[in-house]
């Protein structure tokens, strides 16, 4: 999955592959500011694998834009 667009946030999908040989669920958003750039990642829970990179993307995607939706309302300590 490519790199998404998402209220002026960028995310960028990074799930990766187990051991096990499911897939775990994580992204990064960047945010462009000022005169820097931030990279927040963003993991999915611990115990929970999937079963495709695709899967595991696009929950990560959810996760990422549920973090920007905080963002956004100031409901996740970030400002």
């Amino acid at each position: 999955m490519k790199k998404v667009s998402y209220k002026g946030h960028v995310i960028e999908p990074a799930s990766h592959r187990l051991r096990s040989g499911g897939w775990a669920a994580r992204a990064t958003v960047i945010i462009h500011e000022k005169n820097s750039v931030k990279k927040i990642p963003i993991f999915g829970r611990r115990r929970a694998s999937f079963d495709s990179r695709q899967k595991a993307d696009a929950y990560a995607l959810e996760l990422a834009r549920l973090w920007v939706e905080g963002r956004i309302w100031g409901a996740n300590g970030c400002g």
